[in-house]
């Protein structure tokens, strides 16, 4: 029994220090610059054309960076710009989707195995209120907290763990509560990103492009059925 608690402490520590490096080196060299207006103008049909003669290379190496980015919690942001940047919407989606998925799966179970006593002592006081949705039907629930738009996919990989929930409906709630919100939010970050490539400045006159409008629109719907089910589904007792 000591010898798992020293594993399970440097397999901690292991696993901390790998988070807080890659996390310094994005901020440090901010990642995020790099997907502008001129980046996309002058590289897009560049990184096109490697794309569609490394199809495969491409698609694999992106499945490898998302499970393993999601596995060290990396911000889900990043994954989405990158799906609606380099793929056509529908591979962008899957691929996105599907790796997310596969390393948030793999996240839970390491996490559920040498971390939980850490989950339970940060997580239990701050999401008990949620013990009783859990309780009642946790992979319904953890599909509902999928659906909404912004929720931090890190909180929702982890927050299970207070609940013992099992892999196989965490890996189904998971992939079947992410994929409305994963597909509609690359087809419209696709949209935008083509007009850029056009040679057209983001401005409110995008919202004319179907390319844009609708997945906006779809957006728009997907927030009130959440809301809608939130309301008349996952009521809190009193």
């Amino acid at each position: 029994m000591y010898q798992i608690s020293k594993i399970k402490i440097l397999l901690g520590i292991i696993y901390a220090g790998i988070v807080a490096a890659v996390t310094f080196l994005f901020f440090y060299y901010d990642a995020f610059s790099y997907i502008n207006y001129d980046f996309v103008k002058d590289y897009r049909q560049k990184i096109f054309q490697f794309r569609d003669e490394n199809i495969f290379l491409v698609s694999v190496l992106f499945f490898i960076f998302c499970l393993v980015w999601t596995f060290i919690l990396g911000f889900g942001s990043i994954l989405t710009i990158i799906a609606g940047f380099i793929f056509n919407p529908l591979l962008g989606s899957v691929l996105l989707i599907v790796s997310w998925t596969a390393g948030g799966t793999l996240l839970y179970m390491f996490a559920n195995s040498f971390l939980k006593d850490l989950v339970i002592k940060f997580f239990k006081e701050k999401f008990q209120k949620l013990d009783e949705h859990f309780k009642s039907n946790d992979f319904a629930y953890l599909m509902f907290l999928r659906l909404v738009p912004g929720i931090p996919s890190q909180v929702g990989h982890l927050v299970p763990i207070l609940f013992n929930m099992s892999v196989r409906k965490f890996f189904m709630a998971t992939l079947i509560g992410g994929a409305p919100a994963t597909f509609i939010v690359v087809n419209l970050l696709f949209g935008i990103f083509s007009k850029m490539e056009q040679g057209n400045i983001i401005s409110l006159d995008v919202l004319s492009d179907p390319q844009v409008s609708i997945p906006l629109a779809l957006l728009g719907v997907l927030v009130l059925i959440t809301s809608f089910m939130k309301k008349y589904f996952f009521k809190t007792k009193e």
